[in-house]
């Protein structure tokens, strides 16, 4: 519900505007708007010269809406992408950004030095000793997989978009 206050032909949308209002013009002090139903608000108001009305809120626009699905259509993404695991030679490694980030950094760091394995957390909390080539590939499909997911909300139509979600395999 949206409340207008009108005063000396100027329009407030809140209670405290008004009252600021009608204080430095008429130096006058009142206790708060009463909290019962709409014409007791109206009644208050009028005593102070004010015009008190609620109007509904507006349906939202075409872009509005847009907007609000595409942040659902993210968010949906969002928990999708944090749910990516991916199976290698049996096992199961976490594939969410975050873990992405650690991938490459461990690769990175066996580029530099040279190691061929190193002990790795797996999804399922258990601790394995990982060749540079199974973190290959479990970096390699875990971006494969939050590849096929980052573009859908863009794309899919949002009747729609559960299905193709779903259709990635997540």
């Amino acid at each position: 519900m949206i409340k207008k206050y009108v005063y000396n032909e100027k329009e407030y949308s809140n209670s405290w505007e008004v009252r600021q209002a009608i204080d430095k013009a008429e130096n006058t002090a009142f206790g708060p708007e009463p909290t019962g139903e709409y014409e007791e608000k109206k009644a208050f108001w009028e005593q102070f010269d004010v015009t008190y009305t609620e109007e509904p809120e507006p349906e939202p626009t075409p872009e509005e809406i847009a907007a609000q699905e595409l942040e659902e259509a993210k968010k949906q993404r969002a928990e999708q992408v944090a749910a990516i695991k991916v199976d290698v030679d049996g096992m199961l490694f976490d594939g969410d950004e975050t873990s992405q980030s650690r991938m490459a950094r461990a690769l990175e760091v066996a580029s530099i030095t040279g190691m061929k394995s190193t002990v790795w957390v797996l999804a399922d909390n258990t601790v394995a000793t990982v060749t540079v080539e199974q973190m290959q590939k479990a970096l390699s499909q875990a971006m494969l997989q939050m590849g096929k997911l980052w573009t859908i909300p863009y794309e899919a139509d949002p009747d729609t978009l559960e299905v193709s979600l779903a259709n990635v395999g997540i």
